[in-house]
């Protein structure tokens, strides 16, 4: 049997090195990507764009509304198998996508934020930048909120056994609070800015 000179062992743990780093970079850069069953590239791809600009800015807006809402289906009487069930579905939630907008102000010194807030009857957005703000939402959910699972159903059961013990005090603040510092997507500054 021929033996394997250094100069091709080298070459051999050099491609192998070049797979590990091509493997990274693929985990790394994988995300959800969600299409719409109607897209028209010339009227809907500048909005799908701008609105996934904004994603950044409001993540941690994100996250207290969907941890909030799962809070809010659950009650205070639930189960462990009641929040995996809930968690499990935590993104599919069209109409409360649909009743929020983002909004864009300016502070005193013209620096631009973005919020997420309950949408107004005075809303001046049209079908189309609802649609394309929703579907930003979801997609955000998927790739931002999914992910942290498990953090959120951790706190969902931590805040329970807490508050068995504590009585009186409303655990939905404390879970969003918890939930969403766990998951990185909030800080205490975190409100309408870049994380």
């Amino acid at each position: 049997q021929a033996q394997a000179t250094p100069v091709a062992l080298a070459q051999q743990v050099a491609i192998m090195q070049a797979l590990l780093v091509l493997l990274s970079i693929l985990q790394c850069a994988w995300a959800t990507v969600r299409m719409p069953e109607e897209f028209n590239v010339e009227k809907d791809f500048p909005e799908k764009e701008k609105w996934k600009k904004v994603q950044k800015y409001i993540r941690c807006d994100l996250c207290t509304l969907l941890v909030g809402h799962t809070a809010d289906a659950l009650g205070e009487t639930y189960l462990e198998d009641d929040v995996y069930d809930h968690i499990d579905k935590i993104c599919d939630a069209q109409e409360l996508y649909d009743a929020h907008e983002m909004i864009s102000r300016l502070d005193a010194d013209g620096v631009q934020s973005w919020s997420l807030e309950k949408a107004s009857e005075a809303s001046k957005r049209s079908a189309h930048e609802k649609r394309w703000q929703t579907h930003a939402m979801k997609e955000l959910c998927d790739n931002i909120i999914k992910p942290h699972d498990d953090e959120i159903k951790d706190s969902f059961m931590k805040i329970k056994k807490r508050k068995q013990t504590k009585k009186g005090a409303d655990a939905t603040d404390e879970i969003v609070r918890d939930a969403c510092r766990k998951s990185r997507l909030c800080t205490s500054e975190a409100k309408g800015s870049e994380l």
